[in-house]
């Protein structure tokens, strides 16, 4: 075990959770990307990355208002039409992923775990949330979301924030983030960062940190 590692921190949505039918999520995804000109590898990014999102993560506005907002430039602003679109964004069912709920398990203990989230949850919604979906409750010593932060990722504000809550210093954590921007601005500050991809993936960046499971 590195002794220098004392926290590991988790995105939850698409780090934590994974889609139970991918390939019909994935193709939905496609179609809906094709809507709005974007390559499909990039439109959660374009969804979730903007200015509009972190306004909605952080409570300023509601979820009817971000997706008029965001679909507007595109001819989807009344509101029936962009919540549809937002309904069937996220019509497949996700659930947290069997192989992250191992490894939280196996990491829980000698590791402070944590979850940081874009999310208009507040981190109690969240927290039971989880407890909900893991079927287990205290593997985390901290469930924090940009809501009950008041900053969204990929601003160093909310990293800050985490580690000071966490008590550890940058070069102390891990953090993961499907997202490439939220984990870049993460590796900024120090923090070994990790752009996830799937559970294997990660699980080698922690035994190249010298993390043994």
């Amino acid at each position: 075990m590195d002794t220098k590692i004392k926290a590991i921190l988790f995105d939850y949505g698409e780090v934590l959770t994974a889609w139970v039918d991918r390939e019909a999520a994935l193709a939905r995804q496609a179609s809906l990307a094709a809507k709005l000109g974007v390559p499909v590898q990039e439109l959660w990014h374009y969804l979730f990355g903007s200015e509009i999102a972190h306004r909605w993560f952080m409570g300023e506005i509601d979820q009817d208002q971000f997706w008029r907002e965001t679909l507007a430039p595109h001819g989807l602003a009344d509101s029936d039409t962009a919540v549809a679109f937002g309904q069937e964004l996220f019509q497949s069912v996700n659930r947290v992923n069997p192989e992250m709920i191992d490894l939280l398990r196996k990491l829980h203990g000698p590791y402070k775990l944590a979850v940081l989230s874009n999310a208009s949850w507040t981190e109690q919604e969240l927290t039971e949330r989880l407890a909900r979906q893991i079927g287990q409750d205290g593997l985390f010593t901290a469930v924090m979301t940009s809501y009950s932060l008041g900053y969204a990722k990929p601003n160093p504000a909310i990293f800050l924030a985490a580690l000071e809550r966490l008590e550890v210093a940058p070069e102390e954590a891990v953090f993961t983030d499907d997202l490439a921007p939220s984990a870049a601005a993460a590796a900024r500050l120090g923090i070994h960062a990790h752009h996830f991809t799937t559970p294997a993936a990660f699980k080698d960046f922690l035994g190249e940190l010298g993390i043994s499971l």
